[in-house]
């Protein structure tokens, strides 16, 4: 059996000589070495020579607590036991809360004792240090895992949280250290469910919700999670591991709105070519009548004739405007920096803007870089959504804000209005054709941009303010070498 390397730090000799009788009356196989100074001392343990260390209290210009202190905050993980005087209870008090291994009064040793002392320290050491080296490992999975890692418990407090659900839910650890879960739940029924079910089962895997960042982004997510007990603040916790659905989700919807385009197409189509007929026809009959001489000299008839003939053109122009709507288009794509198609677009309902008494302030991500896309289509989408907000306000002030960022390979272009707002049951049915809840409205300009940006691999989301709307535009940024799909 190795022998244990006990190092005595004191500066008085008689003291070691005293110590080393005491070790010689003990049984187990101990190694006992001496220095006289805290220079000394602390140079043994920063070189990690010894398996314990017993620290006389006091070493001259030091004390064994300054030196415990250092030895701790260096990194010492060997056993350190304080060696007091009688009636140094304070001194030994603050001896273990800074971590000293244990404390022995010097008048009161004997080999029995000191033995005891030391076999326990030595292994409540080897425990404290396995238990260290265990949590390092976590901590390494813990900070270096892709996925964002929760820990909070049932009331909702956060204890701790890894580097990338820092990054995914954009907080400093400061900040969201101090927050509940509920903050970060989009929908406070599905924080509810989630603690009710941890609860009831100990754990869960795949719960979908919705979660929400610092700067407002909703996330679709999917959670796992499971109790341990956190033997710091001894206390159950959850940990729980983030996994983002937001781009899968992403791909449903657009294979969803690819399919809805696809038949909206076909019935266009179809729908157009059943109307041409009729349309033709009854414009063929219009102007054979319009030449008959009786017809000529009957202006009564004559007002009528140009009536049904001005709406034959009108039905026939919606029917075109449906067609094109819902038509897919070749892009000519090219790159074009996105804030003078803004710009642009902004320039082209100047006059709306003016005209209805609407102040229009703007904040940009000013950048260079330009993006891949077909730019008459894009300046025509973000016309409409840009009319479409400034009609839905009638009360003053009339305000439109226009955000431009740049975030995860992504523009956004975020239109917010502060009108009267989308009524909730018709959220679903604003890109749909012909849709409208306005006066003397096609109902096709939002139908329009959704699909344009659809096929630029983009997307358009209304969001639901307090007062008014907010139109969410995503176009992604190509890079060179990047496939277009």
């Amino acid at each position: 059996m190795r022998q244990v390397r006990v190092l005595l730090i004191d500066d008085d000799e008689d003291d070691y000589i005293l110590t080393k009788e005491v070790f010689d009356q003990t049984s187990a196989s101990y190694e006992l070495s001496w220095v006289n100074s805290y220079e000394k001392g602390i140079y043994a343990i920063l070189k990690k020579q010894f398996d314990v260390y017993l620290v006389d209290y006091r070493l001259g210009k030091g004390t064994g607590i300054d030196l415990l202190n250092e030895a701790i905050n260096s990194g010492c993980e060997e056993p350190i036991i304080i060696l007091t005087g009688k009636g140094d209870l304070v001194i030994d008090e603050q001896a273990m809360n800074i971590g000293a291994a244990d404390y022995l009064v010097k008048d009161e040793i004997d080999s029995s004792s000191l033995d005891r002392s030391i076999r326990y320290s030595i292994k409540e050491a080897s425990a404290t240090k396995a238990l260290k080296d265990s949590e390092r490992k976590y901590r390494a999975i813990f900070e270096q895992a892709k996925d964002p890692i929760l820990v909070s418990d049932s009331s909702g407090r956060i204890y701790d949280i890894n580097s990338a659900g820092l990054k995914f839910l954009d907080y400093e650890r400061s900040v969201i250290l101090q927050l509940n879960t509920s903050a970060i739940f989009n929908n406070t029924e599905e924080g509810e469910r989630f603690r009710e079910l941890m609860e009831s089962n100990g754990s869960l895997s795949g719960f979908e919700c919705e979660l929400i960042s610092s700067k407002s982004e909703v996330y679709c997510c999917s959670l796992s999670s499971f109790i341990q007990t956190d033997m710091v603040n001894v206390k159950e916790v959850y940990h729980t591991i983030i996994h983002d659905l937001s781009h899968r989700k992403n791909l449903e919807e657009r294979s969803v709105s690819l399919g809805k385009m696809s038949i909206s197409e076909h019935i266009a189509k179809g729908l157009g070519e059943e109307i041409r007929d009729p349309l033709s026809t009854i414009n063929l009959a219009l102007d054979e009548l319009a030449a008959d001489p009786v017809i000529i000299c009957n202006e009564t008839i004559q007002s009528y004739l140009e009536i049904i003939k001005s709406n034959c053109d009108r039905v026939n122009q919606l029917m075109q405007n449906f067609i094109s709507s819902t038509e897919t288009k070749t892009l000519n794509l090219q790159r074009h920096n996105i804030l003078t198609v803004i710009e642009e677009a902004i320039s082209d309902v100047e006059d709306l803007i003016v005209g209805h008494n609407i102040k229009l302030t703007r904040q940009f991500h000013q950048s260079e870089q330009k993006v891949l896309l077909d730019k008459p289509k894009i300046k025509n989408a973000l016309v409409s959504v840009i009319k479409n907000a400034a009609e839905a306000m009638q009360s003053y002030p009339k305000i439109i804000h226009i955000t431009c960022t740049a975030d995860k390979g992504m523009y956004e272009i975020a239109i917010e209005d502060n009108g009267m707002g989308v009524d909730p049951k018709n959220k679903e049915k604003i890109f749909e054709p012909f849709f409208t809840t306005k006066k003397r409205a096609s109902g096709l300009g939002l139908t329009h941009a959704q699909r344009v940006l659809t096929t630029h691999n983009g997307s358009i989301k209304l969001k639901q303010l307090a007062q008014g709307s907010l139109f969410l535009i995503r176009i992604p940024i190509y890079h060179e070498g990047t496939l277009w799909f």
